[in-house]
């Protein structure tokens, strides 16, 4: 596709990359969350948390563009939540739903990956809702092999399915 392009995140984007992530809550988890969860995401402090994402050292945080129009994000680094002795995950990984099925999703993993490799490190994780089907499938087509699986939760925002990638 032209004009698409992925680009390191800048302290100015993350009210927009917030408002993305609301975008994708609504079409990808409305029925997984709750209605109240979805409803009362709060942009300005999502933007707080990629600000924090930007200013760690260990994590990086890219946008996907379309003529400079932020259309989707994914972070990669260390792990949001330590799980086992995994150093190192993509840790959002959102394109917005118009988007999505045109391999721009395997564009970000990609990037994701080699930016894990250029570090040093030979695996990465992704955690992924348990309930995100049409997620799980994506992460398994990418070659990512299920290590873990949480067990059901009341909160179905909770539980997660864990990938791991050989790089």
């Amino acid at each position: 596709m032209d004009n698409i392009y992925i680009r390191n995140a800048k302290l100015d984007d993350c009210l927009k990359i917030s408002e993305v992530k609301r975008q994708v809550w609504n079409t990808t988890y409305r029925g997984i969350y709750s209605d109240d969860k979805i409803d009362d995401f709060d942009i300005e402090k999502n933007s707080d948390k990629f600000k924090g994402i930007i200013n760690t050292p260990d994590m990086d945080l890219f946008v996907l563009c379309k003529n400079d129009e932020i259309i989707g994000y994914m972070s990669c680094g260390g792990l949001f939540r330590p799980f086992k002795d995994y150093k190192q995950e993509i840790g959002l990984l959102y394109v917005l739903q118009g988007y999505q099925g045109l391999g721009l999703g395997k564009k970000l993993l990609k990037k994701g990956s080699e930016i894990i490799k250029s570090k040093g490190y030979k695996e990465f994780v992704i955690k992924c809702n348990k309930y995100n089907y049409a997620a799980q499938e994506f992460y398994k087509n990418m070659g990512g092999k299920i290590i873990f699986i949480d067990e059901d939760d009341k909160d179905k925002s909770i539980p997660q399915i864990v990938f791991l990638y050989q790089i």
